[in-house]
């Protein structure tokens, strides 16, 4: 199996706190991935992958959000994809959900709503590092929440997942889990 990180930093010194622990963790498992910039994302990349994960970004990097056609041939793929904090924003705003202004930043408790294949755990602290949530969903269930917000949410016909949270921080097992469980 052959995964394929998106790299969403548009600072190189970002991408030690949003890619490199998503790296390292899934090489300690002797996971096959290749790592890419959103802007150079080919499809060989996107046809040699069974998978996607969306890295996170700063809070003040928004550039990949100006311009989506780089998600579009993730999504026509039809491969899961799992977004983690500004790829999750990436998602939802590609499928046109509402995202709003609302910043959370620590941890937090997430308590999950819906049985999913991310995880089984029905409550976990997480560690958020975010400045939009999503308002309400229409193509998405929500799958856990931090108290009325949705902070993990799923397409309700495709296995594409996102994460307004960090896993990677304190609940490595998401990654895994989807990694190794989604199909």
């Amino acid at each position: 199996m052959r995964l394929l990180l998106v790299n969403l930093c548009s600072d190189p010194l970002s991408e030690l706190e949003f890619v490199r622990p998503l790296e390292q963790n899934l090489r300690r498992h002797k996971i096959d991935l290749c790592t890419k910039h959103y802007t150079k994302i080919t499809c060989e990349d996107v046809k040699s992958s069974n998978k996607v994960i969306v890295c996170g970004a700063a809070l003040k990097d928004t550039e990949f959000l100006k311009d989506l056609s780089w998600f579009a041939s993730l999504n026509k793929s039809g491969k899961p994809i799992l977004g983690i904090g500004s790829g999750s924003q990436a998602i939802m705003k590609f499928f046109n959900e509402e995202l709003i202004d609302e910043m959370r930043i620590g941890m937090f408790k997430v308590t999950l709503v819906k049985e999913n294949k991310l995880t089984d755990r029905k409550s976990f602290y997480a560690y958020f590092l975010t400045k939009k949530i999503v308002k309400t969903v229409i193509f998405f269930e929500i799958l856990a929440r931090i108290e009325e917000a949705a902070c993990m949410v799923k397409h309700r016909h495709k296995e594409v997942y996102g994460c307004f949270f960090h896993p990677e921080v304190t609940n490595p097992e998401i990654i895994l889990n989807f990694t190794l469980k989604v199909s």
